[in-house]
Formats: structure tokens, C-alpha cells, sequence
């Protein structure tokens, strides 16, 4: 692959390195042209090209990817798919894995795994709420930020939750010791087995070792499968009973037993953080395997303050406060004599920027007057300085003014109350505010239909801009029996997710080839305006996004009254499809069989010069000659080349 190295794809994206390696495609670090920022273009390795599986896989992940916007999961920028070149062109994140900074610093600090897990799952929410399961949740999937921030990659193997459930050979594509056991065994996979992977992942930052480790992937799966992991804080006593409790709960072996949600988790996680003693005291019955939740309990009356790597509103007050002090401390004492230094000594300006604010006035290195300007950021960790008045390198006086301008953390936002608004309005208010939103219709007797009835987060929450908050509004009272609507050209993961809220059975979908956008409704049984009952089941049949292939015969006609033998070469979408002889003086035309789907344009060549150009309508078999091209050239010709 390293002839990429140097090449300009599709006149836009210059390859400049290599940055990653895996099984099925190369990472390449390039420029691109259109816009000048650097990018990561992911190639599918040539040998993959004609197996229509990994195709398959690698174009899940543009697609997957192509759904989600969220600022967790790297961003998908363009896409190339051909028979000869497969890519897909992401932004380009400049840090480096989880796996490598778990290796690097062994046993991760408890505010630091809280704060990735943290990320983790508000990616996972925006992808399940998609109706996408990612399926290779592992550390080295995940990027580290040098700002602490998490990216979310390589959903190379996601598929819809609602797609039919993948065969044994198909789970072991994910890394087997982070892979859930129903996974492992080849069973259903939905979103709990995202989380399964996340408890994994938490399980090794907090201790530095995996649950399950063997000489052979076998015999991890099968550990998956049959042992109980050693309980964290029997490898690492500093872990908070709270932090294990939610670890273990995550990686329950019966999914129905484990979070039910990214949300669920990530609630647990919050009220971890708020109240570092808290205990959840989860706990099974085994006679009917249901799972109960005792109120969480503080492990001691004085409750341990948890401070999280984005600053609280009180703690960034208090903080600004101190850096008003610390100004007119400084500013006292030079206006007293005290510190009194040759102020005609001049130094080049140091680059204050990436440094901690508390870190540099600290300092004894500097003479400067510093004067901070706080302001929110999602680039910069709290405390850190973005920016800096004069610019680094300026040659300056030793007791120069510098204004740094000091990151306080991203602008948090509060999930706004729902109370008597309609859920046009309610989601429109999200939606200024920057959130993002997901449909969740309940039927309540007590709250008239399209009133918002709940939220998850709940009202006053605290929020990132870009979060996603899950809006229940009533339906009105739930009937014994409705009619059902038309769903055909509506996506079946819309279809099905209001359905089973209504309480109706909704099948597996029957997948097959068509012409129309991937998990697109084709037909539906029973059909349009049928009475349903609560034991009807609803089956639909779905587009799989692959328009079924045909063959269209097409004669090509040849120019009469030459005696040339010449070369016909036939180009499918400008990839040459097949290359023959002919005789002009005995054939009136030529006829081939042409294998697509869709509409395509083929165009043929004589002696490599063009001749004539067609568009063919596999769908209808038809074909239309758009344009012929002067043969005049021929009389000239007594020979074919090549």
C-alpha cells in the first residue's frame, strides 16, 4: 500500500503518510486540496476488493459513520467506492489510542477512566439511538485527545440494531476480550453489548488488566462465555465500591441482567460522580432471574466531593475570584517597591499556550504582569490557556502586560423543564440550545397526545452542547385495537421503534435487493388500514440497499464500407469491461451481454479511440445511444493496434 504514499486521489486528497495499519484497511494521513486542512483517508486494502464481505464491512462504516454527528465520534467527510478503489476520508485526529495510553500509564486514574467512560457513552447514545450497535467497542478504537477529549472510531463491523443477527463466524471479527458473550457465541447482538465492551474497557483502566486473558482467542471466548471475572477491587483496593458495583453491572453475562441503555449507564456514572461513596447494592433473584435496584446509599455521612475534569459552575466562580486576587496581589506589590526588577531588561515572549494557568503565575521563571480572561472551550481542558496577548516570540520588556486567555471547560447547558409543551415545541427549544433529540412516543391516560410527558436527562441536567436527550410524549390512551398505517418507503427502524411502543410484535425484517435506500420498508403484512390486535405480529419486507444485478444484451453498430480489422473495447462506468477483435468488412455490428443494476453509462472504443457512448437501464433493458463519434480516421487505418 505504500505506493498510495505521494498520489493525489480523486484530484483532491494529496496521501502524505501512513498513520495506521489493520487488518482490512491502511489509515493515511493526507492534504486536502479543496478545502487545505489535513485529513485521514482509510483504504481498503487491494486484496480485499473482490471479496464482497469485507466491501460489505467497509461500507457499514461509511454509512454508520455518515448517520451519526456527534462530537465523541470522528466525523465522516467524504466516501469512494469503485471497483478498483475503495476510501473513506474522516478528520484527522491527531493523539493517540486508549490501548496505548492504558499500556503507557498502567493502572488509569479513577477521575480520568470516569471521564473517558463518561465520553464513551454519550457516543454510544447517539449511535443506539440510530439504531446503530457498533459491535467492536475496544480501547483500540477509541482515540485519546491530548485535551482529554474522546473520539469514537472504526465502526467497520456496526450494523443496525434491527438487522438480522450475525452467524459465529462473523463475531469473532471484533477483539475477542472485549466482545460480549452472547457475541462470543454467535447469538443476538443489540446495544448491550456495546456496554458489555465499555464495562471491559472500565474494567481494565481502573485495574490495568483485562478480566480475561489466555495463550489462545478460543479460550478467552470461552472464559467469556463460563467464568466470573475477578472483582476490581481485589486487583486495585483504591477503587470506589460504587465505581466496581456499575463495572460488574455493565458486564453481566445475561444482557437482561446488565444497563439496558447507554443513558441507564451513564446515569449511574453521574450519580457516581456526584457522590464518590455511593453504593448501588445491585443484586439478582435467582429463582426468576429479576433484577432489582435498592436505593443508592452513601457509604458514610460525609460525603467525598468528586471534581470532574470540566469545571463546576460554583468551583469556576471561586476560581475567578482567585485569579482576580492573585492579579491585585501582584499588582500591589509592584506598585510597593517590593519586586522592584530592571524594567528595561527585555526577553522574547515564551509560548504560554497547552500550559496551566495555575502552573505559570506559580512559576519564579517570569517577571510578567498576567492578567487571565476565562472563557468556555471544547478544544482546551479546564485551567489550560488557548491564547495569549502579544503573541509567543514578540520581544517584550521583562515586566510586560500579558493577557492569557484560559480555558474554563465546554459551556454546559441545562436540560430545559417540559412542563405543558407541546413536542414541536420542546424540540425546537433543544435544537436552539444546540441538543440534539430522540422520538420516543408513550401512550399515557393521564397527558393529552403530543404533550411531552418525560425526558431522559431529566429537567436542570447538566448537558454538553451536541448531547442528546430523549423526548417521551404522549400518544394519548392506549386502545385495544388500531389500524395500521402505511409504512411502505419509510425506514424500518422508524416503523418498528413506533410499533413496539404502541405494544405491537414487530418481526424480523426479510431483507432483499432493491433499488431503494438500505432499511427502506418495500411491502408490509398485514397491509395498510388492517385492524391489529395485541397479538398480531408485523412482518415487513426491507430493502437491503443492493439493486438487483441483470443483463441487458446490446448490438453495437459497426461503420460500413471499411475493410479494417479493429479493436472494440468496452469501458462499464469508465472501467473497462472487455476488449475484442472485429472485422469491419464482414460484421454489421457487434453484440454483447452487459452485466449491472441501475442506470449506467458505458462507452466503446475503437483502436482506443472513442466511438460511441450509451446509457443502459438494467432495471427496464433498455439501452439509448447518446453520442457517436467521427470515424473518419478509419480510412487511414488498415490494421488494428494491439
Amino acid at each position: 500500500m505504500e505506493r498510495y504514499i505521494g498520489r493525489v486521489l480523486d484530484g483532491r486528497y494529496e496521501i502524505l503518510e501512513e498513520v495506521g495499519n489493520g487488518g482490512m484497511a491502511v489509515v493515511y494521513k493526507a492534504k486536502d486540496f479543496d478545502t487545505g486542512s489535513v485529513v485521514a483517508v482509510k483504504i481498503l486494502r487491494e486484496e480485499y476488493l473482490d471479496n464482497e464481505e469485507f466491501c460489505r464491512r467497509f461500507r457499514n462504516e461509511s454509512r454508520a459513520i455518515a448517520l451519526l454527528n456527534h462530537p465523541n465520534i470522528v466525523k465522516i467527510l467524504d466516501v469512494c467506492n469503485t471497483p478498483t478503489l475503495q476510501y473513506i476520508v474522516m478528520e484527522y485526529i491527531d493523539g493517540i489510542s486508549l490501548k496505548d495510553y492504558i499500556e503507557q500509564q498502567g493502572v488509569i486514574r479513577i477521575k480520568e477512566a470516569v471521564h473517558f467512560t463518561t465520553q464513551i457513552l454519550r457516543a454510544l447514545m447517539q449511535a443506539h439511538s440510530k439504531g446503530i450497535v457498533h459491535r467492536d467497542i475496544k480501547p483500540q478504537n477509541i482515540m485519546l485527545l491530548p485535551n482529554g477529549q474522546i473520539k469514537v472510531t472504526d465502526f467497520g463491523i456496526a450494523r443496525l440494531s434491527t438487522s438480522r443477527t450475525s452467524t459465529i463466524t462473523d463475531k469473532a471479527i471484533g477483539s475477542v476480550h472485549y466482545i460480549a458473550p452472547e457475541q462470543a457465541r454467535g447469538g443476538h447482538t443489540d446495544a448491550r453489548a456495546d456496554l458489555y465492551s465499555v464495562g471491559v474497557m472500565l474494567y481494565e483502566m481502573l485495574t490495568g488488566q483485562l478480566p480475561f486473558d489466555a495463550s489462545s482467542a478460543v479460550s478467552v471466548a470461552v472464559m467469556q462465555l463460563q467464568a466470573d471475572p475477578k472483582m476490581p477491587r481485589q486487583i486495585n483496593p483504591n477503587i470506589p465500591i460504587g465505581l466496581e458495583e456499575i463495572t460488574i453491572q455493565a458486564m453481566q453475562k445475561d444482557p437482561a441482567k446488565r444497563y439496558q441503555s447507554a443513558a441507564e449507564m451513564l446515569q449511574d456514572i453521574e450519580n457516581f460522580k456526584r457522590n464518590p461513596s455511593i453504593k448501588f447494592d445491585y443484586r439478582y433473584v435467582a429463582e426468576d432471574n429479576i433484577k432489582y435496584r435498592k436505593a443508592a446509599q452513601a457509604a458514610d455521612t460525609e460525603e467525598e466531593e468528586y471534581r470532574s475534569p470540566v469545571i463546576p459552575v460554583m468551583a469556576g466562580i471561586a476560581t475567578a475570584f482567585v485569579l482576580v486576587a492573585l492579579v491585585f496581589a501582584v499588582l500591589f506589590a509592584d506598585a510597593s517597591g517590593i519586586f522592584k526588577k530592571n524594567t528595561s531588561e527585555q526577553t522574547e515572549l515564551p509560548n504560554f499556550v497547552g500550559q496551566v494557568y495555575n502552573d505559570i503565575i506559580e512559576s519564579k521563571k517570569y517577571d510578567y504582569e498576567f492578567f487571565p480572561e476565562v472563557k468556555f472551550s471544547s478544544e482546551y481542558a479546564e485551567g489550560v490557556v488557548m491564547e495569549q496577548s502579544p503573541k509567543p516570540g514578540k520581544t517584550v520588556y521583562s515586566t510586560a502586560k500579558v493577557t492569557l486567555y484560559v480555558s474554563k471547560g465546554p459551556e454546559r447547558l441545562m436540560v430545559p423543564d417540559y412542563k405543558n409543551r407541546t413536542f414541536s415545541e420542546y424540540t425546537q427549544l433543544l435544537t436552539q440550545l444546540g441538543l440534539s433529540y430522540v422520538e420516543m412516543p408513550v401512550y399515557d391516560d393521564n397527558v393529552p397526545a403530543d404533550i411531552v410527558c418525560n425526558t431522559n436527562p431529566q429537567p436542570q441536567s447538566e448537558v454538553n452542547v451536541g448531547d442528546v436527550v430523549e423526548v417521551y410524549y404522549s400518544q394519548g390512551p392506549k386502545t385495544k385495537d388500531s389500524k395500521i398505517d402505511n409504512y411502505i418507503n419509510t425506514p424500518y427502524v422508524t416503523a418498528k421503534s413506533k410499533l413496539t411502543s404502541l405494544g405491537f410484535t414487530v418481526a424480523d425484517p426479510t431483507m432483499v435487493d432493491s433499488n431503494k435506500p438500505e432499511g427502506t420498508i418495500i411491502s408490509q403484512e398485514p397491509s395498510y388500514g388492517t385492524k391489529l390486535t395485541k397479538d398480531t405480529v408485523i412482518k415487513f419486507t426491507v430493502s437491503n440497499g443492493k439493486a438487483p444485478t441483470s443483463n441487458v444484451r446490446m448490438d453495437i453498430d459497426l461503420p460500413q464500407g471499411k475493410n479494417n480489422d479493429v479493436t472494440l473495447e468496452i469501458f462499464i462506468n469508465g472501467e473497462s469491461f472487455k476488449a475484442v477483435k472485429v472485422s469491419l468488412g464482414s460484421q454489421e455490428s457487434y453484440s454483447v451481454k452487459l452485466p449491472g443494476s441501475g442506470e449506467l453509462d458505458v462507452s466503446v472504443t475503437m483502436n482506443g479511440k472513442n466511438y460511441r457512448d450509451y446509457r443502459v437501464n438494467f432495471t427496464e433493458g433498455t439501452y439509448d445511444l447518446i453520442k457517436e463519434y467521427d470515424t473518419s480516421w478509419l480510412d487511414g487505418e488498415d490494421t488494428a493496434i494491439g
